[in-house]
């Protein structure tokens, strides 16, 4: 027996009914479910949680009495972990907002990190704009700072050094947590960006500038490396003197270069271990979203029969996706699969050499990227790279806790005074992280969305969209 059961039929029903419904109450008791607690591992079993204004109030035995005016809601002895983040996405442009945010909540992604998007639009939504329903968190990237033209249409063109520092002061001032930087800066630009950055204590993340190298990048203290960007090539000897003459290139179309293909075979592993030192001791966190170039480069759907998610993005987004496929260019794809499939093993590599790792997707409108649920799709490569389960757990929670942190001490997710962002799923993902994606309840903000409303946020999406039949 499992910790507390109401007993009868009546009661039984009521349990159920609660696990599949939205508690609006301020006050709720989370009873009896096991806490995987993402620190050290440990599961505590049979818990009570007490859950009063966002926070976690108190830890107690299972089968407790809930204080008066509280929602008791019967865990039936599952497993709670702390709610999950996707630290790359593109949320906020193009009204993808009005189908990311559900889907996000709806697969346990509490919170989001924008890593770039429209200055109006980020503007627009940081001011207040957002779809109805519940929101993830975000943590907000300006838009990236880019060459002249820059390479995206949400691009800043940064043309002198004083225009990187006026740019700098600029997003800063709109009270942005990150400066965003891309593949095209030239480095004196690049290293305006940092010094005026530093200067307004502000950190730069994002990719490393085609005109630069991952040591560059890391002794100019940026704290996030996006994509592995030049990761690879990095330890490649002689790979970054023709990269560094490509004035026009970007890192996804670098990626199918046969010249980088022909070269894997001089892959220095000790170079790569001493960048890697670098990274480990400066701290870089590296966004790999391994799912994002897989899309691209390797996953192959012929019809919208073969992936049933393509139901929850936009006809025009879907349509997209498909004549990828149809009438994607079978070389590129044959040289980016390589690539991809050398950088996922390097994520294994990187994680033993203990680098930190943060999960994200780049989830937007790209290839076979489908917000909220490409997360596991994610945490599914990170384990097929080499990482346990508890290790793939923490790219997607403590990680991103002690991202958050910058630098102080974390406190554990799964104890009082934590924010009351929770997800519950029915098997202990420690054992096959597949069970964190069958999700029968989130807690964003102390507010819970049980079985039923998830996946009504699922339906709600899918009927924003006309089926194929209706087009």
């Amino acid at each position: 027996m499992r910790g507390h059961r109401y007993s009868g039929l009546i009661a039984l029903a009521s349990a159920a009914l609660l696990l599949s419904m939205s508690v609006k109450a301020q006050s709720l008791l989370l009873d009896d479910v096991h806490l995987v607690h993402v620190e050290d591992g440990r599961i505590e079993r049979s818990r009570s949680v007490l859950v009063e204004d966002g926070r976690i109030i108190a830890v107690q035995p299972a089968g407790v009495s809930p204080p008066p005016a509280v929602t008791r809601i019967d865990g039936q002895g599952m497993y709670l972990v702390p709610g999950l983040w996707d630290m790359h996405t593109h949320a906020h442009r193009a009204g993808r907002a009005l189908w990311h945010y559900p889907l996000y909540i709806a697969h346990g992604v509490v919170g989001i990190r924008d890593a770039a998007t429209h200055l109006g639009s980020s503007l627009a939504f940081r001011a207040g704009e957002r779809p109805p329903g519940p929101a993830p968190k975000v943590i907000w990237g300006s838009p990236a700072l880019d060459r002249a033209p820059p390479i995206l249409s949400s691009g800043l063109a940064v043309e002198t050094p004083e225009a990187a520092r006026q740019l700098v002061r600029l997003l800063a001032a709109q009270d942005y947590d990150f400066i965003k930087v891309y593949d095209g800066l030239s480095r004196e630009n690049y290293l305006a960006i940092v010094e005026e950055a530093q200067r307004l204590d502000i950190p730069v993340e994002g990719h490393v500038p085609l005109s630069m190298s991952p040591f560059d990048v890391v002794r100019a203290k940026q704290r996030t490396i996006e994509h592995l960007t030049l990761v690879l090539e990095a330890c490649i000897p002689g790979t970054l003197d023709w990269i560094h003459a490509e004035e026009s290139a970007d890192s996804m179309a670098l990626m199918a270069d046969p010249r980088l293909v022909d070269s894997l075979d001089r892959f220095d592993a000790a170079v790569c271990q001493s960048l890697f030192k670098e990274f480990r001791e400066a701290g870089t966190w590296q966004v790999p979203t391994l799912v994002q170039t897989r899309g691209y480069f390797v996953v192959s759907h012929d019809e919208e029969a073969d992936e049933p998610r393509l139901s929850q993005v936009p006809p025009a987004v879907r349509e997209a996706w498909l004549s990828h496929v149809a009438d994607g260019d079978d070389a590129e794809r044959e040289s980016g699969a390589k690539v991809f499939a050398r950088q996922h093993a390097l994520v294994g590599e990187l994680h033993l050499a203990g680098v930190g790792i943060l999960a994200g997707t780049d989830a937007s409108d790209e290839t076979w990227v489908f917000p909220g649920s490409s997360l596991h799709d994610e945490l599914a490569l990170f384990i097929d790279a080499g990482l346990s389960p508890l290790d793939a757990l923490r790219t997607a929670t403590l990680n991103p806790a002690r991202y958050r942190a910058n630098g102080s001490p974390v406190s554990a997710l799964l104890a009082p005074g934590a924010d009351a962002d929770l997800v519950l799923v029915a098997d202990n993902p420690l054992d096959d992280i597949a069970h964190l994606r069958d999700i029968r309840g989130v807690m964003l903000a102390g507010r819970w969305y049980g079985a039923e409303e998830l996946r009504s946020m699922v339906d709600e999406v899918r009927a924003l969209w006309p089926t194929n039949e209706g087009e």
